[in-house]
């Protein structure tokens, strides 16, 4: 069936501005896309888009469907599998909710957590997003998310890897189970109070074997990169993602010049930001003032400014799903990196549309990945927004801005009729 979504404005990061039109849909892809009065050429189901906008849908580059859980008295880093799952699950349909069409994973705190979601949202069980299923985070001993004790028998939500040789059964553990993406911890966090963020708690040999073995078995790798050493690792055994990339050094930014066809930066803005400003409230002022943050913020924005001048491409998203930083509230970044690192809104919502669906494509190079345009051929991933992103990118923020939401071709919610789009009435959900 074809369906026709007319009276809309139509814009993507191939254009300087939206356009009036018609875009029709078949199969899970974009038929055709008519500029101006175009018909609708018999479709089957026409859709008045009440002059909203239609754009790509979002994706966060740098997810984490697990946190936090939903209703366990144990923190993130002990949880249940049971409740894990759950909290997955629930996550996974915010996001869509919110507008978010993609997620890469970027550390699952259990194993198979992601990877039997990813399978129930792709067999049509639960409404989700095109989902990366994540590995946990891969780090060493001492590292970051070894929140092990010796006088207690705590599972950790990383995998420890200590020598070359547990790095490499560990990413075959990971691919022999689902995972598609293998997250290591290379560097440590100053968000926690050891090992602080400038610290390498890798090995060269590790990084190594991480990459090595990921890539031939066709896995994408993303890697907490906070250190300039890190990051330079990352880069030079094959990562395509560096998340953070706050405290890089000259050579470091060189590097990812160099390699900015094959990589992109998740620089995980908003959780720096927000939780300067929000988390106090939370978790107490002395907590997040242990953090550095306003260090962490000086230097992030400095790199990242930077890199968006070399030419490299961002994503946004990254470590939400906290309190001060609930699931599906990723949109925030958009302006985030407008107000911080120099963006045009136009380019900001490229960050979150254009450049997520090319990782995507990066990290899975099949056939059924979104293209992150509005063009014929391209995946059907769309949100259609009531006003113009593009002048206020703050409008995705806002869950009743977003009035429809199509994920693989199929509405999973449908805009409201026969009224207006933006006229307050609530669209079905499929």
């Amino acid at each position: 069936m074809t369906i026709a979504i007319t009276n809309v404005r139509i814009w993507d990061a191939g254009r300087a501005q939206p356009v009036a039109g018609t875009v029709e849909i078949a199969d899970g892809l974009i038929r055709a896309v008519h500029e101006g009065a175009g018909a609708a050429n018999g479709a089957a189901e026409v859709i008045d888009g009440g002059g909203a906008t239609l754009m790509p849908g979002l994706v966060d580059g740098h997810g984490h469907l697990s946190f936090p859980p939903p209703s366990s008295p144990k923190g993130t880093d002990n949880q249940p599998p049971e409740e894990t799952v759950l909290a997955t699950v629930l996550n996974a349909r915010t996001m869509l909710d919110a507008g978010f069409t993609g997620v890469i994973g970027a550390g699952s705190p259990k194993l198979r957590a992601e990877i039997v979601v990813r399978n129930e949202i792709e067999a049509g069980h639960f409404p989700g997003p095109r989902l990366l299923a994540s590995s946990p985070t891969l780090t060493t001993t001492g590292g970051l998310n070894d929140t092990r004790e010796m006088h207690q028998g705590i599972v950790p939500m990383g995998l420890i890897v200590d020598g070359a040789e547990e790095c490499r059964r560990a990413v075959r553990l990971c691919f022999r189970e689902g995972a598609e993406v293998i997250k290591a911890n290379i560097s440590g966090d100053d968000f926690f109070p050891r090992p602080a963020g400038r610290t390498t708690t890798m090995t060269e040999a590790e990084v190594a074997a991480i990459c090595e073995t990921a890539l031939s078995l066709g896995l994408a790798i993303t890697c907490h990169t906070r250190s300039a050493l890190s990051m330079k690792l990352a880069v030079r055994h094959g990562a395509q993602i560096i998340n953070h990339a706050d405290f890089a050094d000259e050579e470091a930014l060189d590097l990812m010049e160099a390699a900015r066809d094959r990589i992109f930066v998740a620089p995980t803005l908003g959780f720096i930001k927000l939780t300067q400003t929000e988390a106090p409230a939370l978790i107490g002022q002395q907590t997040v003032s242990r953090m550095r943050l306003d260090d962490c913020m000086e230097h992030n924005v400095r790199t990242h400014t930077e890199l968006r001048k070399r030419g490299i491409r961002h994503l946004i998203g990254g470590d939400y799903g906290v309190k001060w930083l609930p699931a599906g509230t990723q949109a925030r970044d958009i302006a985030l990196f407008v107000e911080h690192y120099g963006y045009s809104p136009t380019e900001a919502l490229a960050c979150a549309t254009r450049n997520g669906a090319l990782a995507l494509r990066a990290a899975a190079p099949v056939a059924d990945c979104p293209d992150g345009l509005v063009k014929a051929g391209a995946r059907a991933d769309l949100i259609l927004v009531d006003g113009d992103p593009t002048r206020d990118v703050s409008l995705l923020q806002r869950r009743e801005a977003i009035v429809a939401v199509m994920c693989r071709g199929r509405f999973h919610r449908r805009p409201p009729a026969p009224s207006r789009a933006g006229a307050g009435r609530t669209g079905e959900t499929n």
